[in-house]
């Protein structure tokens, strides 16, 4: 059992995201399926995607994408006021999707996150 009292580790954060990746990809989400990565530092999530994971073409995997900032997504795990979000929301800052060749897919706040999540925006 995680412990909210003290700040999550950079280990935990990592764990957290991926651990959402994984639920999100095991319900058939396509994009989901498509993570190679995830890291975690200077306050920022990286969500590394490769649409050949996934056996989808990039053009269509990322046109086909429910959100079109895909940080909003992947961004879950820190957006509500649950225990879990407001802990990891005590070191994550943003969290940035790239694809493989390092171009930007989506960057949000944590704090834009959690507005979107509770309904302030």
């Amino acid at each position: 059992m995680t412990s909210y009292s003290t700040p999550p580790t950079d280990e935990q954060i990592v764990r957290a995201f991926t651990s959402y990746a994984n639920d999100r990809a095991a319900a058939g989400v396509m994009i989901a399926k498509a993570v190679t990565e995830v890291s975690f530092g200077d306050g920022r999530v990286r969500v590394v995607l490769d649409p050949a994971k996934s056996g989808a073409q990039y053009w269509a995997l990322i046109e086909t994408a429910a959100f079109e900032n895909l940080a909003e997504l992947f961004g879950i795990p820190a957006a509500f006021d649950d225990d879990k979000g407001i802990w990891l929301r005590t070191r994550v800052v943003s969290v940035d999707v790239r694809d493989v060749d390092g171009r930007p897919l989506g960057i949000c706040t944590t704090g834009e996150l959690n507005d979107r999540a509770i309904g302030r925006r």
